[in-house]
């Protein structure tokens, strides 16, 4: 790294446990303490940095907290929304009376859909969560068979009926049905009880609500890529309200109307954002688990055989608490309060590639966190929460790769010109000698290298300044391994200089072609057996010292680290999910 700036470290460590990042789901978030060393190290208190793939706006906060002027833009209506209720400071006292006083509106005009009947008792109490389950039908004998009701023992593999083999992906499906109801017992702790007569009728007298024609929704067709990786056609899942309970469609109406009617901006702001935060776990999309909730994928649209309907006012209570820690971490700082005028971190809907509203050589860094190719497709995703704000993503000049439909021909050139235009963007709006950081993370060298091409290009110094590993940490053994599965784990930030007008051209000295072979040597060459750390460390460690060198990568993946960890005689710890020797076995299937 330049001698002339503070040091960073290779690895930053920024685990997604702090109260600002689980406050609101966002696909791929990069957590405020990552972004904050970088802001610290490449700019002074007062200079103003840039993230123009803002996403939730975790940039702007980390730049708030410590005193910079933030300008954000994306195109994603979700992410807008998003850090506007993360920089939304309103009284504690004032926020809690508001959200008690919107529940309980709420609450009356839903009527009695959640009340059932305490089998203890025979008391009238709401429930907490129902579990539901999907039904297949045997293409055999006809037979319907309740899938929670044969989850015992080995699982399911034939028909009880006609013992022919069961196979969930070809079975056709039936209705889904409750199968058990969470309620507080007389002695106030969760008891499970079977569904019962009362619990039907309200689920049925629900579905035939006409409240259900107010719903807000939006289509889901298969013009979007995630129509087809969701396999929502198959399960008639073409809008987003089909991914509620009628039960649950209702409550969230009736809550959005009562938050719709407060009459403060800040706290219906501040109320709006709990509220969209609660829509994932609120949907059909919480899976169910029997030693605990398994949560809603927020990267896909899967709906598990067995899932939850949550007691929307129970989550929306617990949210609201969230919102309460996150505030205390993000207003703590007392250069957020200084901040003269609300133009000092602004969020405009903008791509990433026309950044008009930004003038030349005006900006003392950029920090940005671009879409990795096609892993993820935000606008798709955020459709869920969109419908209830009303307004949609144009999702025309995203900037990922299709893999399925006519847009996957030309989907790598268009997703490359995309990026180059935006670092152009980028380079445009800096003013020379400042720098640019960029998170980025891809299982793919052929990716790494487009990203490298796109930034060359737009007229960067070739060689980054620094280049670190992020490592977000890993919240069960399931996310470790997923570093077995062709899956990255870790992201790189890749950190380059806009040359002075007057250097010399750092350009003249073309990259040249990494030989994959023996930079995995040299990384197994040094690595030592008894580090702690998962394929997915060594392969980003790899794609550093390679970007380093200008070197690209197109013929490095991380398919071919996991051969090589194998035949060193690494595998997986099944308890840790971490690198070790001895357990080569389980490495072999994904490295093949």
């Amino acid at each position: 790294m330049n001698s002339d700036l503070p040091p960073l470290p290779d690895t930053i460590m920024a685990p997604r446990t702090d109260a600002v990042y689980n406050c609101h789901a966002y696909l791929t978030k990069v957590p405020v303490a990552a972004i904050r060393p970088f802001i610290e190290a490449f700019t002074a208190p007062g200079e103003t940095v840039v993230d123009f793939f803002a996403g939730s706006g975790m940039t702007g906060i980390a730049a708030a907290i410590v005193g910079r002027r933030a300008f954000l833009s994306d195109i994603s209506v979700l992410g807008q929304h998003i850090a506007t209720g993360y920089l939304t400071d309103v009284p504690e006292g004032a926020f809690r009376k508001a959200a008690a006083y919107v529940m309980q509106e709420a609450r009356t005009a839903l009527g009695g859909f959640y009340v059932t009947k305490r089998a203890a008792d025979g008391a009238s109490v709401e429930m907490v969560r129902t579990v539901w389950s999907f039904t297949y039908r045997c293409p055999g004998c006809h037979a319907e068979l309740v899938y929670y009701e044969h989850l015992q023992g080995s699982g399911i593999d034939q028909c009880p009926t006609c013992k022919g083999p069961f196979a969930k992906r070809n079975w056709p499906t039936g209705d889904d049905v409750p199968v058990q109801v969470v309620v507080h017992g007389i002695n106030g702790l969760l008891t499970e009880q079977n569904v019962a007569v009362t619990d039907r009728a309200a689920i049925a007298a629900a579905g035939a609500d006409p409240r259900q024609a107010d719903i807000p929704s939006f289509p889901i067709d298969a013009s979007r890529e995630m129509f087809s990786r969701s396999g929502l056609g198959k399960r008639g899942l073409t809008e987003t309200a089909k991914f509620f309970s009628s039960r649950n469609a209702i409550a969230l109406l009736e809550l959005w109307r009562a938050i719709a009617a407060i009459s403060d901006e800040k706290i219906r702001k501040k109320l709006s954002f709990a509220f969209t935060a609660i829509l994932p776990r609120a949907s059909r999309r919480y899976q169910w688990s029997a030693q605990r909730p398994l949560n809603a994928q927020n990267q896909t649209y899967y709906i598990a055989p067995v899932y939850y309907e949550w007691n929307i006012f129970e989550l929306f209570e617990r949210k609201i608490e969230a919102a309460i820690r996150a505030d205390a971490e993000v207003f703590a700082s007392p250069s957020l309060f200084e901040r003269k005028t609300p133009e000092d971190t602004s969020y405009v809907i903008a791509s990433a590639d026309h950044l008009h509203h930004i003038a030349d050589a005006s900006v003392d860094y950029v920090f940005t966190d671009p879409p990795f190719g096609s892993n993820i497709f935000y606008s798709d995703m955020n459709l869920f929460h969109e419908a209830w704000l009303g307004t949609m993503t144009d999702h025309a000049r995203e900037a990922v790769m299709h893999t399925t439909g006519k847009k996957r021909n030309g989907a790598a050139a268009r997703y490359e010109e995309l990026l180059r235009h935006a670092f152009t963007e980028a380079f445009r709006i800096l003013r020379p000698g400042r720098y640019m950081s960029v998170v980025f993370g891809n299982s793919d060298g052929r990716i790494w290298s487009l990203v490298q091409r796109a930034i060359r290009d737009a007229g960067f110094r070739a060689v980054p300044v620094h280049v670190a590993i992020l490592d977000k940490g890993q919240r069960s053994v399931k996310g470790l391994n997923s570093g077995s599965e062709n899956v990255v784990t870790v992201d790189l930030i890749m950190t380059i200089q806009k040359p002075l007008p007057d250097s010399v051209n750092a350009r003249a000295s073309e990259p040249v072609p990494a030989d994959a072979r023996a930079l995995i040597a040299q990384a197994l060459a040094v690595m030592s057996r008894d580090r702690t750390r998962n394929p997915s460390h060594v392969y980003a460690a790899i794609l550093r010292d390679a970007i380093r060198r200008q070197q690209t990568v197109d013929h490095l993946h991380l398919g071919d680290v996991l051969v090589a960890l194998r035949n060193a005689g690494y595998g997986i710890d099944p308890k840790t999910g971490l690198l070790a020797s001895g357990y080569a076995a389980d490495i072999t299937a994904a490295a093949e």
